[in-house]
Protein backbone atom coordinates (compact mmCIF):
# COMPACT_ATOMS: atom_id res chain seq x y z
CA UNK A 1 0.00 0.00 0.00
CA UNK A 2 1.61 3.70 -0.92
CA UNK A 3 1.94 6.34 1.92
CA UNK A 4 -1.60 7.63 0.55
CA UNK A 5 -3.48 4.77 0.64
CA UNK A 6 -2.42 4.02 4.37
CA UNK A 7 -2.66 7.42 5.61
CA UNK A 8 -6.55 7.18 3.85
CA UNK A 9 -7.40 3.83 5.52
CA UNK A 10 -6.44 5.03 8.92
CA UNK A 11 -8.57 8.21 8.64
CA UNK A 12 -11.42 6.36 7.46
CA UNK A 13 -11.10 3.39 10.34
CA UNK A 14 -10.65 6.33 12.88
CA UNK A 15 -14.24 7.91 11.45
CA UNK A 16 -15.98 4.38 10.69
CA UNK A 17 -14.75 3.99 14.87
CA UNK A 18 -15.93 7.52 15.93
CA UNK A 19 -19.11 8.33 13.89
CA UNK A 20 -20.55 4.76 13.13
CA UNK A 21 -23.69 5.29 15.70
CA UNK A 22 -24.37 9.18 14.27
CA UNK A 23 -23.92 8.01 10.85
CA UNK A 24 -26.74 5.26 10.74
CA UNK A 25 -29.18 7.57 13.20
CA UNK A 26 -28.70 10.27 10.14
CA UNK A 27 -29.52 7.54 7.93
CA UNK A 28 -32.28 5.77 9.76
CA UNK A 29 -33.87 9.67 10.57
CA UNK A 30 -33.84 10.04 6.56
CA UNK A 31 -35.63 7.44 5.72
CA UNK A 32 -38.40 8.20 9.01
CA UNK A 33 -38.57 11.95 7.38
CA UNK A 34 -38.73 10.12 3.55
CA UNK A 35 -41.91 8.12 5.02
CA UNK A 36 -43.45 10.59 6.68
CA UNK A 37 -43.22 13.03 3.73
CA UNK A 38 -44.49 10.19 1.52
CA UNK A 39 -47.32 9.56 3.92
CA UNK A 40 -48.33 13.50 3.48
CA UNK A 41 -48.07 13.41 -0.15
CA UNK A 42 -50.23 10.51 -0.48
CA UNK A 43 -52.72 11.72 1.68
CA UNK A 44 -52.67 14.65 -0.20
CA UNK A 45 -53.38 12.95 -3.07
CA UNK A 46 -56.43 11.26 -2.16
CA UNK A 47 -57.87 14.09 -0.59
CA UNK A 48 -57.88 15.52 -3.93
CA UNK A 49 -59.08 12.72 -5.55
CA UNK A 50 -62.28 11.80 -3.14
CA UNK A 51 -62.47 15.92 -2.15
CA UNK A 52 -61.44 15.02 1.49
CA UNK A 53 -60.75 18.58 2.59
CA UNK A 54 -64.11 18.69 2.38
CA UNK A 55 -65.83 15.66 4.10
CA UNK A 56 -62.59 15.44 6.75
CA UNK A 57 -62.73 18.06 9.00
CA UNK A 58 -58.93 19.54 9.30
CA UNK A 59 -57.75 17.41 6.60
CA UNK A 60 -54.46 18.67 6.21
CA UNK A 61 -53.75 18.87 10.12
CA UNK A 62 -54.38 15.44 10.47
CA UNK A 63 -52.53 14.58 7.27
CA UNK A 64 -49.16 16.17 8.28
CA UNK A 65 -50.19 14.50 11.97
CA UNK A 66 -50.49 11.64 10.59
CA UNK A 67 -47.15 11.39 8.37
CA UNK A 68 -45.07 12.50 11.30
CA UNK A 69 -46.34 9.89 13.42
CA UNK A 70 -45.77 7.24 10.79
CA UNK A 71 -41.84 8.23 10.31
CA UNK A 72 -41.57 8.38 13.83
CA UNK A 73 -43.23 5.04 13.90
CA UNK A 74 -40.41 4.00 11.38
CA UNK A 75 -37.75 5.56 13.21
CA UNK A 76 -38.36 3.56 16.41
CA UNK A 77 -39.26 0.46 14.66
CA UNK A 78 -35.91 0.40 12.67
CA UNK A 79 -33.52 1.67 16.03
CA UNK A 80 -35.23 -1.27 17.91
CA UNK A 81 -34.82 -4.48 15.06
CA UNK A 82 -31.38 -5.67 16.05
CA UNK A 83 -31.49 -7.49 12.64
CA UNK A 84 -31.80 -4.25 10.68
CA UNK A 85 -29.09 -2.00 13.25
CA UNK A 86 -26.43 -5.31 12.36
CA UNK A 87 -27.17 -4.72 8.61
CA UNK A 88 -26.66 -0.65 8.73
CA UNK A 89 -23.68 -1.41 10.71
CA UNK A 90 -22.15 -3.70 8.24
CA UNK A 91 -22.99 -1.59 5.43
CA UNK A 92 -21.49 1.29 6.90
CA UNK A 93 -18.41 -0.80 7.51
CA UNK A 94 -17.94 -1.73 4.21
CA UNK A 95 -18.73 1.68 2.42
CA UNK A 96 -15.68 2.94 4.36
CA UNK A 97 -13.97 0.36 2.83
CA UNK A 98 -14.98 2.13 -0.38
CA UNK A 99 -11.41 3.75 -2.03
CA UNK A 100 -12.84 6.77 -3.65
CA UNK A 101 -11.10 7.78 -7.29
CA UNK A 102 -9.25 10.78 -7.37
CA UNK A 103 -10.34 13.91 -9.65
CA UNK A 104 -8.00 12.93 -12.20
CA UNK A 105 -8.69 9.27 -12.83
CA UNK A 106 -12.29 11.18 -12.83
CA UNK A 107 -11.56 13.17 -15.67
CA UNK A 108 -9.53 10.31 -17.56
CA UNK A 109 -12.79 8.00 -17.28
CA UNK A 110 -15.10 10.63 -17.92
CA UNK A 111 -13.67 11.37 -21.63
CA UNK A 112 -12.86 8.21 -22.57
CA UNK A 113 -16.82 7.21 -22.22
CA UNK A 114 -17.36 10.87 -24.59
CA UNK A 115 -15.10 9.36 -26.94
CA UNK A 116 -16.65 6.06 -27.03
CA UNK A 117 -20.43 7.64 -26.76
CA UNK A 118 -19.49 9.79 -29.65
CA UNK A 119 -17.83 6.93 -31.51
CA UNK A 120 -20.75 4.74 -31.36
CA UNK A 121 -23.41 7.58 -32.15
CA UNK A 122 -21.33 8.18 -35.13
CA UNK A 123 -21.83 4.22 -36.23
CA UNK A 124 -25.30 4.51 -35.60
CA UNK A 125 -25.81 7.75 -37.32
CA UNK A 126 -23.63 5.70 -40.44
CA UNK A 127 -25.99 2.48 -39.90
CA UNK A 128 -29.23 4.75 -39.66
CA UNK A 129 -27.95 6.76 -43.09
CA UNK A 130 -26.99 3.26 -45.20
CA UNK A 131 -30.30 1.78 -44.32
CA UNK A 132 -32.28 5.10 -45.02
CA UNK A 133 -30.59 5.05 -48.43
CA UNK A 134 -31.49 0.99 -49.02
CA UNK A 135 -34.89 2.15 -48.17
CA UNK A 136 -35.49 4.51 -50.42
CA UNK A 137 -33.81 2.32 -53.10
CA UNK A 138 -36.80 -0.37 -52.22
CA UNK A 139 -39.47 1.80 -52.56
Amino acid sequence: MSEENQLLWCCMSIIKAEDNKKWINFFVAVIAILSGFLVIRFLGQMGEWFDLEAKVPYFIGVSQGLGALIGLVVFLVVKGNEGARQHLDQVYSELVKVIWPDSESVVKSTIGILIGLSILSVIFVGVDYVFRWLLNLIY
